[in-house]
């Protein structure tokens, strides 16, 4: 008898995802596509993607060896395109004004407006859970 003839073919096993990872993966599927923003003062296009994934934000983290203010920029450079072009670290410090600068960020790195809520000043602070 040729065991070469009875050649089994692996059959992939077939898990539908449930529980946590479903909703995790659903959600990924459902945020996918790139979102524009306008700079306010250049009126440059920035594209990024809808969907980030943290571990994006881990890299650049460990790059910029723990300063968040150098690892936002590292990040904004890598996920980010100005009118169809990729900027530098030193092209976004040269040339991005500080006013454009905080919108991209807030844009980027901001919550949603629903999380502010006005104290008994006027002022908007973080809501209390």
């Amino acid at each position: 008898m040729d065991n070469q003839s009875e050649k089994k073919t692996a059959q992939p096993e077939t898990v539908k995802d449930t529980g946590v990872i479903g909703k995790l993966k659903a959600y990924r599927a459902a945020n996918q596509g790139e979102e524009t923003f306008t700079l306010p003062l250049t009126q440059v296009v920035v594209e990024f993607p809808k969907f980030r994934k943290h571990g994006a934000w881990t890299q650049v983290l460990a790059m910029a060896k723990n300063k968040i203010a150098k690892a936002q920029i590292l990040y904004v450079c890598k996920v980010c395109t100005f009118d169809g072009e990729r900027l530098s670290e030193a092209d976004w410090r040269t040339y991005i004004p500080m006013e454009d600068a905080n919108e991209l960020m807030g844009e980027i790195f901001g919550g949603s407006d629903d999380d502010l809520d006005e104290d008994d000043e006027g002022n908007e602070s973080p809501a209390a859970a």
